[in-house]
């Protein structure tokens, strides 16, 4: 997956990251090409209800 960095800067601010350095903007291009690559490579389909949930249980005290 190649992302341009006006694609990356139109998706940040897309969800409100408006004040992003263009720094910011390389991390986010590697970030986002790492998490496509790692997707790629799972071996089920996982949906969000595949989560675990996490359950806390107060102590009664």
């Amino acid at each position: 997956m190649t992302t341009d960095s006006s694609d990356i800067k139109q998706r940040a601010e897309a969800i409100g990251l408006t004040k992003l350095t263009d720094k910011h903007l390389a991390q986010l291009a590697k970030a986002t090409q790492s998490a496509a690559q790692r997707k790629q490579q799972l071996t089920i389909e996982l949906e969000v209800a595949d989560e675990p949930s996490h359950v806390f249980r107060a102590t009664e005290g």
